[in-house]
């Protein structure tokens, strides 16, 4: 069998020397997973609001891209912290990477599938016999096409190019629920969506970190998260001050397409969640379970494993 990512890395972790202990409350550093965007917007207005100073740390703000991945750089310890989903996370820990979510940035993936609003797909069933482009190795992908039975389904890779979609009206393509259908409508493009997690798999957007660095920095950990659900909270209330932020570091951005993004978050209810005992920043072991049970049915992940050290509860604040 080829070597994964995974197999790969596993074996960078045993190479690497251990790295010197910490100082506590040191500067602490977050990957994203994108450029700047409404989607990481909490992060953004703690940095920008002074709440991680106020919390003891010195954040850094980086962005990943299509060239930079962000769980190797947490696993090798070059960031703290990172924003993964948890597909992933259940993934690498499988294959022995020591990452750990400690808490959801998203209650819900903000996947989809996008079609024209003339389409006569309506239904994931009805995805039966089109064309539709995504990146191939998504789980939810796998998922749709074994639970709906769609044998004839042809994927072709994602290019983040959207001329196909806009200049062919049966053209459908994986998309956010965030991100593409707010703008196409807001430039008078009438499309609908499938939300994947309509279709029973639901991953959390998840901030994760090292077993390495949770253990040599609880009390960063702890202050971290508390601060960013605040950063969360005030955002989805308060963007401005953010927002200006994100600009600044993503001149390619818009404030139309930032608070279209937002409006969606709040509507949809993406960071806090819309069912009993979800809020933002909770991580749900029940839903870390489905998830596992999804990527064992569908052979993601060969074979069983203790998938609970994927996940920690101990550094989120005590709920009121």
């Amino acid at each position: 069998m080829r070597p994964t990512i995974f197999h790969l890395l596993a074996a960078c972790l045993l190479a690497a020397p251990p790295p010197s202990r910490a100082q506590a409350l040191k500067p602490v550093s977050i990957m994203l997973d994108w450029y700047p965007e409404a989607e990481a917007g909490g992060y953004y207005d703690a940095w920008v609001n002074g709440l991680y100073r106020r919390a003891g740390l010195d954040v850094t703000l980086l962005s990943a891209s299509p060239n930079v991945t962000v769980e190797p750089q947490v696993a090798l310890g070059k960031v703290d912290f990172g924003l993964s989903n948890s597909d992933k996370i259940l993934m690498a820990r499988s294959h022995g990477i020591p990452l750990v979510a400690v808490m959801s940035s998203l209650q819900h993936d903000a996947s989809c599938i996008l079609v024209h609003d003339a389409s006569p797909v309506r239904t994931f069933s009805d995805l039966e016999g089109h064309a539709i482009a995504a990146q191939p190795g998504a789980p939810w992908l796998h998922y749709i096409i074994k639970k709906y039975g769609l044998r004839n389904l042809r994927v072709t890779p994602l290019t983040f190019d959207y001329a196909n979609f806009l200049h062919d009206p049966g053209y459908i393509q994986q998309g956010f629920i965030t991100a593409e259908p707010p703008i196409m409508k807001f430039h008078g493009v009438p499309v609908r969506y499938l939300w994947v997690r309509d279709s029973g798999c639901d991953p959390y957007m998840s901030l994760v970190t090292s077993d390495r660095f949770r253990t040599r920095e609880p009390q960063a950990v702890r202050a971290f998260i508390r601060a960013s659900i605040d950063g969360w909270r005030d955002y989805l209330a308060h963007p401005a001050a953010a927002d200006a932020e994100i600009l600044r570091r993503n001149p390619a951005m818009s404030q139309v397409q930032l608070t279209l993004s937002r409006q969606v978050m709040i509507e949809r209810r993406v960071v806090q969640g819309d069912r009993p005992g979800e809020d933002v920043g909770v991580i749900d072991p029940a839903r870390f379970a489905n998830q596992y049970r999804i990527l064992r049915d569908l052979g993601v992940i060969p074979q069983d494993f203790d998938f609970t050290a994927a996940y920690s509860l101990e550094y989120l604040p005590a709920r009121q």
